[in-house]
């Protein structure tokens, strides 16, 4: 059996992060900042009520730290902006029960570095990022 056909029925629920970190959208930067180092990881879901309203990644701290002209990343988070002064609000979503060659194509386009997950009652599930499908891919 070929390692395509083996593939065949992959869910997104079965690549995705599921456990993920998620920050309120009056968290601070400097609070995100300190998650997306404690976890290794690039995006924060921004959540209320359960449901995902923004991400905040890496990037969106770069750039704010640049805005303010920061040697130092951390020195740049420390001017009272909040993640929704900052999260990219225009989510790319994907459900759990769709196939993992949804996420590949909506990655694949460049766009998007991660996906929210979502379950079938619209609340966030994980997120599927480019490593995740890059794991999957390898395997």
């Amino acid at each position: 059996m070929s390692s395509a056909s083996s593939r065949r029925g992959v869910t997104i629920r079965e690549v995705m992060t599921s456990h993920v970190r998620t920050a309120g959208p009056d968290q601070s930067l400097h609070e995100i900042w300190r998650m997306l180092t404690d976890e290794r990881c690039h995006h924060i879901p921004i959540v209320a009520e359960g449901r995902p309203i923004g991400m905040v990644s890496t990037r969106d701290l770069v750039r704010v730290a640049r805005k303010h002209g920061a040697e130092k990343l951390s020195a740049g988070l420390y001017g009272g902006e909040t993640a929704a002064d900052v999260m990219t609000r225009a989510l790319e979503t994907i459900y759990v029960d769709e196939p993992v060659e949804a996420a590949i194509d909506r990655i694949g386009i460049g766009e998007f570095h991660a996906l929210v997950v979502l379950d079938e009652d619209e609340q966030l599930a994980g997120i599927v990022t480019h490593h995740d499908l890059l794991h999957y891919l390898a395997d």
